[in-house]
């Protein structure tokens, strides 16, 4: 137990070694600061309002597909989401297209396969998917190589 003697000198010590005068000037300092402008608490985006195609919107729409138009843009052209035309293309029952590759791009498409690019890379440099070259390779009767881009045996 502390006796009473103990307690006066680490009061005297204490007393010795604070600065009790610095601290007035430090307090004013603190509160002639400007207050830190603090970002504002994110809220939540306010959902987007839909965007209904009227019947002759949907008409142009399907046309717009049916004479050749990208889906991106007649995703602008609309403002939809591309996403929106193809559900609106399901719905239609309209006859979806999808890249293929032409005789010319078969030709283009052996070549760069033969010179050992993946299908990958292939169907980047003719905008098709992969998938896509595979198939046409496959029907032109061109012997595909295993992943490790070895010909089969």
């Amino acid at each position: 137990m502390a006796s009473e003697q103990d307690f006066c000198v680490c009061v005297e010590v204490s007393g010795r070694y604070s600065n009790h005068a610095d601290q007035e000037k430090r307090i004013r300092e603190v509160l002639e600061m400007e207050r830190c402008k603090r970002p504002k608490p994110r809220t939540r985006t306010p959902p987007r309002p839909q965007r209904r195609l009227l019947p002759e919107e949907l008409e142009a729409l399907l046309g717009g597909y049916e004479r050749g138009a990208p889906i991106n843009e007649l995703a602008d052209q609309f403002a939809i989401h591309r996403s929106t035309v193809l559900d609106h293309l399901n719905r239609s029952f309209a006859r979806r297209r999808y890249p293929v590759l032409d005789d010319k791009g078969v030709e283009v498409a052996k070549r760069l396969y033969g010179s050992g690019l993946s299908l990958r890379d292939v169907g980047t440099a003719l905008e098709v998917h992969a998938s896509t070259v595979r198939s046409a390779l496959l029907n032109a009767g061109v012997q595909m190589r295993d992943r490790h881009r070895r010909s089969r045996a």
